[in-house]
């Protein structure tokens, strides 16, 4: 049976995170309410979820992204010769990707090695079944990578978050609204699929927070600590800034330890030690790292940037940081090119019922200050990212740095959907419809980017709507597991939105009563109005800059998948 005992216990594992979460936890509500979705239901709906998030591939035999490729090159050195550097890798490729670093006449991997550790181990093997993986298909163990180390770590935060929500007393309704509004209308749904390092950094974030969050009136355990910290430390090897938060989730679960009021500093740290021991092994982790890669344990590999123009970003402030920025926080939440809030309104709802959930004096203490603390943790890491340089994330998705903040961020939704029962009545109709409607545009606006070309060119300005929406209608695909099913793109893009509207269709909970019609037309109305809003801004004809970047996508995906050109009649449309 697909649910059997291991397999519910190697979900409950995902991420390595090393935190065996019980899913009879899951299936039991402290406080049940008069709709609920059956254990099955919810069950099958995590396995659907993966399903969705594995759909598509972004590695093509043809077409190396220069993010990726740098951390599976990375992997492909340290297994093949034991050393970091990726010369002899890099040349057998046959190009050395932009995103390098360059120091004593050797070329490195510019990132942050968590990634491409966490699947270093399963090389070996995938070398010993497919032999040719050192050539051309190295774009298949790049597929397998990228669900091991960013979709199931993605799943098994996801997992520990209804939890630490389960054991607030949440219905089951918020509950699952906050989990597959991160799984499907955020930009987690994208990163899930790319191998990038955010979403890892992301899953490490999260799961660290719902364990502690998850802890009752009398703490984490030390088990649980050093699963916490151990998360937190790996969030920093896997992306070097979330150090920053990291350090911050930290604090909080010394804040979090005993009851207020009483600092007990002393009686606080005694209590989460484990917690920041964890945390201090990924740091030493780091500089490790940096001494086996650069010889020196301060000495990072951003520094050494191969593109002139990256080593420029980083000789900016302190690497790359200065004091946040004006026009980078308004273009990292309602900018059209990597807008947070732009593409996922429904996170400002969410941070909304983070507000108002710290400021219920009838809800209990932990989860007054969970919600608040996820908003506060959420708002300073935004600040922090919106100090960076390059902020804009070259051509890449919405706002990936902010991806490890995202979904705490939504910790109150869930809270504002679904309360505890000590707590008269939820959030009004008209909030919930616009919520629901913001949740509807979160998924329209991110399920055409990763059916097509998840790479946004930094100069088009409307991504969503001048590249991946074009590319949609004039079948510029990525590859998918329908595809390779024989299905053709359209099919195959039917099938992925079944998996995202099942998902949702198996969590949520029934209800035996009529159909709440205000509720409804509120959420339709609310979703087009969004859509028209966002269409209406979008020029016609289209700009010269989302002509080229249709023009580049589109051959991209065409010579990624076949090796071919693109046609003579794609030039003639669009004036090349």
């Amino acid at each position: 049976m697909l649910w059997s005992a291991p397999f519910r216990r190697a979900i409950a594992f995902c991420g390595g995170c090393g935190y065996r979460c019980d899913m009879t936890d899951l299936d039991a509500t402290p406080h049940p309410t008069p709709a609920q979705a059956s254990p099955w239901r919810q069950r099958w709906a995590w396995g659907v979820l993966l399903v969705a998030w594995a759909w598509y591939c972004h590695h093509w035999p043809h077409l190396k992204t220069a993010n990726e490729a740098m951390r599976l090159y990375f992997v492909q050195a340290v297994a093949e010769t034991g050393r970091p550097e990726l010369d002899a890798v890099a040349a057998r490729q046959g190009k050395v990707p932009v995103d390098r670093s360059e120091y004593g006449g050797h070329v490195y991997m510019d990132k942050a090695p968590g990634a491409s550790l966490l699947v270093l181990p399963i090389y070996p093997v995938w070398r010993a079944v497919d032999g040719a993986v050192a050539g051309p298909r190295l774009w298949a163990f790049g597929y397998v990578a990228t669900v091991v180390a960013m979709a199931l770590p993605l799943l098994g935060a996801l997992v520990l978050l209804a939890r630490a929500l389960r054991r607030h007393g949440l219905g089951a309704a918020g509950i699952w609204i906050a989990v597959l509004g991160l799984a499907t209308a955020s930009p987690l749904l994208i990163y899930a699929t790319l191998f990038f390092g955010h979403a890892l950094a992301a899953a490490c974030v999260l799961g660290a927070y719902a364990i502690i969050a998850a802890g009752g009136s009398q703490g984490l355990s030390r088990r649980h600590g050093w699963a916490a910290g151990a998360l937190l430390g790996w969030a920093g090897l896997t992306d070097t800034p979330v150090f920053v938060l990291a350090a911050w989730v930290a604090a909080y679960a010394a804040v979090r330890a005993l009851p207020w009021p009483g600092w007990q500093v002393a009686a606080r740290l005694r209590a989460v030690w484990p917690v920041l021991a964890g945390l201090a092994v990924g740091i030493a982790a780091q500089l490790l790292y940096n001494t086996w890669v650069l010889g020196h344990p301060l000495r990072f590999t951003y520094q050494f940037k191969g593109d002139r123009n990256l080593a420029a970003i980083m000789d900016t402030g302190l690497l790359g940081f200065r004091l946040p920025q004006p026009d980078a926080l308004a273009g990292l939440l309602v900018g059209s090119r990597r807008g947070l809030i732009y593409h996922a309104p429904w996170l400002a709802m969410a941070m909304a019922g983070a507000a108002w959930a710290a400021r219920r004096r009838d809800l209990p203490q932990a989860l007054r200050l969970d919600a608040a603390s996820a908003l506060a943790l959420g708002v300073l890491y935004t600040l922090f990212v919106a100090g960076f340089a390059d902020w804009p994330a070259g051509d890449s998705p919405g706002a990936r740095h902010l991806l490890p903040a995202v979904p705490l961020l939504a910790f109150g939704i869930a809270v504002a959907w679904a309360p505890p029962a000590t707590v008269a009545s939820p959030w009004p109709w008209w909030l919930r419809a616009c919520t629901a409607g913001a949740l509807a545009v979160g998924v329209v606006l991110h399920a055409p980017t990763v059916a097509t070309f998840p790479y946004h060119f930094d100069r088009v300005e409307r991504p969503v709507l001048e590249l991946a929406v074009p590319l949609l209608l004039r079948d510029g695909f990525s590859p998918s597991l329908g595809h390779w099913a024989g299905l053709d793109n359209y099919a195959s893009f039917a099938a992925f939105c079944a998996l995202l509207g099942g998902a949702w269709w198996l969590a949520l909970p029934r209800t035996s009563g009529p159909v709440n019609w205000p509720v409804v037309l509120s959420a339709v109305a609310a979703v087009l109005a969004w859509l028209l809003l966002l269409t209406a801004a979008v020029p016609e004809p289209p700009g010269r800059a989302a002509q080229v970047g249709r023009y580049h996508a589109w051959a991209m995906l065409k010579s990624g998948v076949s090796g071919e050109q693109p046609s003579v009649r794609w030039r003639i449309d669009h004036g090349k």
